[in-house]
């Protein structure tokens, strides 16, 4: 399994000044990577939190796509935490956890793992919104 991120918007990089990946280049530059790679992952799991919701669909797509034509298992890294929030890192909210969610289930993502359940969504961590997030999302998905 490797779980890389999208070069997007969001990250530091970009952030920086940097120029952020389109879906175009995103899908020509892994196509090449796992075209090298084809064989020796199984699992491709990108993690989510690095592009803008609005775009979050389609870079999901393309990932999909080119997990299926190397023969690779399709999943996302839905990440816990909020990139959106002047304060680094806080859980997120519950709206956008289950837009994300749904986002990778419209775009045909076969599992789902999150990065980092352990501060961001147990019910454990030192954030109450952890919790509360953890709660929402058993109820939910009634579990």
């Amino acid at each position: 399994m490797i779980s890389p991120y999208i070069h997007g918007v969001k990250t530091d990089q970009v952030m920086s000044g940097d120029q952020a990946t389109t879906v175009e280049e995103h899908e020509k530059e892994w196509n090449e990577i796992l075209s090298n790679i084809q064989g020796a992952v199984d699992i491709l799991a990108f993690q989510d939190g690095q592009v803008n919701y609005g775009e979050l669909y389609d870079y999901l797509r393309v990932n999909k796509a080119l997990a299926d034509k190397y023969g690779m298992r399709c999943w996302s890294n839905v990440e816990s935490f909020d990139r959106d929030m002047p304060i680094r890192f806080l859980p997120i909210k519950w709206e956008k956890l289950l837009y994300k969610l749904d986002a990778a289930r419209r775009a045909g993502m076969e599992d789902i793992i999150t990065f980092e359940y352990s501060h961001f969504m147990s019910p454990n961590s030192a954030y109450s919104q952890a919790g509360n997030l953890y709660n929402r999302y058993r109820e939910h998905f009634k579990v």
